[in-house]
């Protein structure tokens, strides 16, 4: 059942849309994305079947929306935690660690983002895409801002930007199939050793050719 709510105001000052995604994502809390259904969603969220489908033409594309609407607040927490006048390597072990204790509170929607996005076919696999490249993005603009201090290191290429990102997530989708989403933060030490690693490699005497 939803959540009693005794300040009917808030609901009605949110947009519909927002409430479906929260409706959403109140229900994969309780149960698995293949289970829900669209009524489940709208009595969490306190709209009609009639709105949901003004804004969605079905679960799928409410998930696909909620877990893009995630990727962004999780991206911003990293944005907003990130100092660039800050040791970049000390940062970016920091923003890290922000990521990790952001997504294991949300341990239901950190499934829907990893793995039950990926059953909705070639759109859940291209939303998968888009979210990667966010933050191979945000990766490769911090080297590059590193660079104005540290003379003659080399660029963060995308195909390495995209592998390190890939093995953070694959770190990240097999302890949740290992049962432990809600204690991501035990990756830290190890993503952040991989993410020096790639680092310290476009470093001149440490790098192809230096």
């Amino acid at each position: 059942m939803p959540p009693s709510r005794t300040d009917t105001g808030s609901d009605a000052h949110r947009a519909p849309r927002q409430r479906l995604l929260d409706g959403m994502a109140h229900v994969l809390g309780e149960r698995a994305y293949a289970e829900l259904t669209i009524a489940d969603v709208v009595a969490a969220a306190h709209v009609s079947r009639r709105t949901f489908y003004e804004h969605f033409d079905g679960k799928e594309a409410c998930l696909l929306a909620l877990c893009e609407r995630l990727s962004e607040e999780v991206l911003g927490v990293i944005a907003a935690g990130y100092d660039p006048e800050g040791d970049w390597v000390q940062e970016l072990e920091k923003v890290t660690e922000a990521y990790l204790h952001n997504l294991q509170q949300r341990p239901a929607l950190v499934r829907a983002l990893y793995l039950e996005m990926l059953t909705l076919g070639p759109e859940g696999l291209a939303m998968r895409r888009r979210i990667s490249e966010r933050f191979t993005q945000f990766l490769m603009m911090q080297v590059e801002l590193s660079r104005v201090k540290e003379v003659g290191k080399r660029p963060l290429s995308p195909a390495l930007a995209t592998a390190t990102v890939g093995g953070i997530n694959e770190l990240i989708v097999q302890a949740i199939e290992q049962d432990r989403a809600d204690r991501l933060v035990e990756l830290q030490p190890t993503i952040s050793e991989f993410v020096r690693a790639v680092l310290r490699s476009l470093m001149p005497d440490e790098g192809v050719g230096g």
